[in-house]
């Protein structure tokens, strides 16, 4: 395993993971930190589909273009070893395409919540997840996406949705959709809302439908389908 990215926004994928010009990946959580995705791209080539309704994440994607053109700032909440990992990069962004959206098991409009800290870029469609302000966007599922873009196969689905991910996850399930790779953030569990066991029952049930564990760091979980 290999990690790709910062500490924060970083994830571990085997160092022979199959991926090339025609991989596709859909990343379910922006923010402000595109470190992975943009060592996966530099890395493979591989087309990339950014998936995020927040505004501070459609900001973010915006600077990491003019900094690739200009060397131009950042400023949002960066991360402090972010530059690092992605100075020496050379993405290639006719591969990355950014969806201005949310992923969830139906197309719907939600309320999509904030922190109560506005310097901090996550937010939630769970309710009491973060605080009470919100505004509403647009969400969908992955079987609809792929459906718009003419996609035939997910190779890497990452998600990192801060609660929504079980939702997800049993959607992709129900609708027979499995990408050879998982990288997932349980953030149920990892901030304590996971009231029902939901995150063992899915876990239990990718591993029933063909999934393994290659590393569970923290309830951050890669996952390689067989």
């Amino acid at each position: 395993m290999e990690t790709l990215g910062t500490i924060y926004g970083g994830w571990d994928i085997p160092i022979n993971i199959e991926l090339d010009k025609n991989s596709i990946v859909y990343s379910g959580g922006v923010g402000e930190d595109m470190s992975f995705d943009l060592k996966l791209n530099h890395n493979y080539n591989c087309n990339i589909i950014l998936i995020d309704p927040t505004l501070k994440a459609i900001k973010h994607f915006e600077e990491v273009k003019n900094y690739y053109n200009n060397r131009s700032k950042f400023t949002g909440n960066i991360q402090s070893d972010y530059i690092k990992h992605i100075s020496g990069l050379n993405p290639t962004f006719n591969k990355l395409t950014y969806l201005n959206k949310g992923l969830h098991n139906k197309k719907d409009t939600l309320k999509f919540y904030k922190q109560a800290n506005p310097a901090y870029v996550s937010q939630s469609l769970i309710p009491n997840m973060f605080g009470q302000d919100y505004y509403e966007v647009e969400v969908d599922t992955i079987k609809n996406i792929m459906s718009e873009l003419a996609h035939t196969k997910i190779d890497l689905l990452k998600l990192d949705i801060e609660g929504s991910e079980i939702d997800v996850l049993e959607k992709m399930l129900d609708d027979k959709i499995f990408p050879k790779y998982l990288c997932v953030e349980f953030d149920l569990a990892l901030k304590k809302k996971d009231y029902n066991n939901s995150t063992k029952k899915i876990i239990e049930r990718l591993q029933k439908n063909g999934y393994k564990i290659l590393l569970n760091k923290n309830l951050n979980i890669t996952f390689e389908y067989n």
